[in-house]
């Protein structure tokens, strides 16, 4: 009777080693496409305009007159690696100037249904005397790793966003992702507006000047020089204000529906 069950394992262990499809894959995995360049743009350029549909973009600054930038397009899933590889040709990166403008494209032609599968890790590097940078970005991350001097907007879906150091205005909108700014001085009318996500600033301002920083859900934490001339405009819930003046010539607007309001000195 053993020797019958040991018979009938084997046989079943047989049926599936032998019918399966040598060109199938049942696993997650990957594959990739590597791009870079060094672009030498005109003298008239001051602005670089990125758009990204999906991605996690660094952006460093440097003294050179050349924009230099390196993308890795990665696509995971359980299909063959010439499917794969297919599906890495939606791929394209596209530049071009148009005035005093730098375009820079990174779009994939199909259907992105996670982000955790179908992205591009771009580095970009761009010259110091660019004085404004504008982002268009669907979903993944920024990191502007180096100090920025000039004006940073961002129009974003769902994304993270983290700016080392800034000196200039911002200009930033999102829907869905958390904003961080570690060091720098803001222009006047600065303004970060998310729908669902926290805000952390730690910033000097102008004098004679207005912020706004608003959430509809998430905290807001931001750290100002502590001799800095404040007046808060708070809409929701304060957990902390160090500023609690009735006058100030830097107005502070700050907003959250759904989260605390915490402003600080340093």
């Amino acid at each position: 009777m053993k020797r019958i069950y040991l018979f009938i394992f084997i046989i079943i262990i047989i049926v599936f080693t032998g019918c399966g499809d040598k060109d199938t894959v049942t696993f997650k995995h990957g594959e990739s496409l590597y791009k870079n360049s060094l672009i030498e743009i005109a003298k008239d350029i001051n602005t670089i305009d990125i758009d990204i549909n999906s991605g996690n973009l660094q952006i460093y600054c440097w003294d050179k007159k050349e924009i230099k930038f390196e993308a890795k397009h990665t696509i995971r899933d359980n299909k063959t690696n010439e499917e794969l590889q297919k599906q890495l040709k939606k791929y394209s990166i596209v530049s071009e100037e148009q005035e005093n403008t730098f375009f820079f494209t990174v779009d994939y032609k199909g259907n992105v249904k996670d982000i955790q599968n179908i992205y591009t890790d771009v580095k970009l590097t761009i010259p110091r005397r660019i004085s404004k940078i504008s982002i268009s970005q669907q979903h993944g991350s920024i990191i502007i790793e180096d100090k920025f001097e000039g004006d940073i907007s961002a129009e974003l879906d769902s994304v993270n966003s983290e700016i080392k150091a800034l000196k200039g205005k911002l200009s930033f909108k999102c829907e869905t992702g958390n904003f961080r700014l570690n060091s720098g001085k803001l222009s006047n009318e600065s303004f970060v507006d998310i729908n669902s996500g926290s805000i952390y600033l730690k910033t000097e301002c102008q004098e004679q000047s207005k912020y706004s920083f608003q959430t509809q859900s998430g905290n807001i934490e931001l750290n100002f020089p502590v001799n800095s001339n404040i007046l808060l405009k708070s809409y929701g819930t304060v957990q902390n204000n160090q500023f609690t003046g009735v006058e100030g010539n830097i107005v502070i607007e700050t907003s959250t529906k759904m989260g605390e309001i915490s402003v600080n000195g340093y």
